[in-house]
């Protein structure tokens, strides 16, 4: 969707009028019958009208230039405010209790889930593991609202793209958007959104910057069905595969860490909890670990390819990427291919 520059207003007139006609390519013509309308809220709803049927937007300050206005005073004048014109097109979403939507949310439909249900349950699971809340103030005052999961940009882009892409818009209304850092071999998926910020935290109880004292919801914890989706997506961005098909890894938050241990325990996962001053690490032995992969289904790649390779091949194969192992089993390379390329990386590694 095109967007009206934010400089727009400190631009020189002729500059403002090229931008909004090449931008829209609006025919002036048309701006013409809307200025020489006679009444005063007619000539601004038939701007906004033209503006939002154009870019699916409505600023004040462009509503006011269109019907000819030099301010957009007049908006506030004529409706209120901006927010009272914008609501005559865009309807506000649904209200939840405890719930502010901001304009961005309303205008892009963003939706909160009203039930807690296994996908949602899994999605805070990988927000446990690799998701941050953030907010933002700017020097004006501005805040800004993020929620954001961050992964390994070589073994978790699939991941990202297709599944955690997939599920956040399917919860909330809204395809997330992706930061690549290659610098950094780091992929970011990510939705501007206080509706979500607010949903997570006032109605969820999760913790916004720091998640050393975050927990999963006891609406999550107390209900078995929900719990295990939930450990499903911690284990997909916080946990590693070792080369004895364990799943291994450690939590710096002990409530997470102790909600888990009492979850695996009463599901008879075999497992090794040791917890220490400031975190708790687990040891799942391969034959539990198929379970969770295979029976409780982990979707992220990374993980459940060693397990494929293994399952079709009997071996496991260190120092490969998730593409390698995609393209071992969809036929593109051999097993002495994949063999050969983890040797090379395996001696560079070691040197």
């Amino acid at each position: 969707m095109l967007k009206i520059p934010k400089n727009w207003r400190e631009l020189p007139l002729d500059e403002r009028v090229n931008k909004i006609i090449n931008l829209f390519n609006i025919n002036l013509v048309e701006i013409n019958k809307i200025r020489n309308l006679t009444d005063k809220k007619e000539k601004l709803l038939a701007a906004a009208a033209l503006q939002y049927n154009l870019f699916n937007d409505i600023h004040s300050y462009v509503t006011a230039w269109i019907a000819g206005y030099g301010s957009d005073a007049v908006v506030r004048h004529v409706f209120g405010s901006s927010a009272n014109l914008r609501k005559i097109f865009i309807k506000p979403i649904k209200s939840i209790k405890g719930i502010d939507p901001s304009w961005s949310d309303i205008k892009n439909r963003i939706k909160i889930p009203k039930k807690i249900t296994p996908l949602l349950a899994e999605e805070i699971g990988i927000h446990l593991g690799d998701g941050n809340l953030s907010l933002y103030t700017n020097k004006y005052g501005y805040k800004s609202y993020r929620y954001s999961i961050t992964g390994d940009l070589t073994d978790e882009e699939l991941y990202h793209t297709d599944y955690i892409s997939k599920l956040l818009q399917t919860l909330y209304g809204k395809a997330p958007i992706f930061m690549r850092r290659k610098n950094k071999n780091s992929i970011e998926t990510y939705l501007n959104s206080k509706s979500v910020f607010q949903f997570k935290t006032k109605i969820l109880g999760l913790l916004a910057g720091s998640k050393r004292d975050i927990e999963i919801p006891n609406v999550i914890f107390d209900n078995n069905k929900f719990s295990i989706r939930c450990l499903t997506g911690i284990f997909d961005t916080d946990f590693n595969i070792t080369e004895h098909l364990a799943i291994s890894g450690k939590l710096h938050s002990l409530k997470v860490a102790r909600q888990i241990h009492i979850i695996l325990k009463r599901n008879n996962i075999q497992h090794v909890y040791t917890e220490y001053d400031n975190y708790g690490r687990f040891y799942i032995p391969k034959k539990s670990a198929n379970v969770i992969v295979k029976k409780w289904k982990m979707h992220n790649l990374k993980h459940t390819t060693k397990f494929d390779v293994f399952e079709k091949f009997g071996v496991f194969v260190p120092f490969t990427t998730t593409s390698e192992r995609i393209a071992l089993l969809s036929g593109k390379i051999s097993l002495d291919s994949l063999k050969n390329i983890s040797k090379r990386r395996k001696a560079k590694f070691n040197s």
